[in-house]
């Protein structure tokens, strides 16, 4: 019995080396997916925009609440006009400018969003 087991094991052991010699790996370089590449690099893209258009929709939102005070020249020897109505004037201007940038910040977030989601979406398939 001792000697068929030895038998086995020499048959297996004879056998690996004729397996290995056959099987040599293959090395490839791999392809650049030019499609992918593209479909990252826009999400990329668009994901930023929409981050910076969503920070600028916010600070816009804090300038409309809270507007920059209106600067007057206290130094100014000769003001011909009231400094308060200057001072109000100054104001409403910032919160006006704050308003347009409010919308400027969303119609950007409005465009790069659904690019996002669209490219995100092709990226997936």
């Amino acid at each position: 019995m001792a000697t068929t087991k030895k038998a086995a094991v020499k048959k297996a052991a004879a056998k690996a080396p004729a397996k290995a010699q056959m099987i040599q790996p293959i090395y490839q370089q791999p392809k650049i997916d030019w499609r992918s590449l593209y479909l990252y690099a826009v999400c990329l893209i668009t994901l930023m925009v929409c981050l910076f258009s969503l920070v600028s929709l916010i600070r816009s939102g804090v300038n409309v609440v809270y507007p920059d005070p209106a600067y007057v020249d206290p130094y100014n020897p000769t003001p011909k006009v009231n400094s308060a109505a200057i001072a109000a004037q100054l104001q409403d201007q910032n919160q006006r400018q704050a308003v347009k940038s409010m919308i400027d910040a969303l119609t950007t977030l409005i465009i790069a969003g659904p690019l996002y989601v669209y490219h995100w979406r092709l990226t997936r398939k």
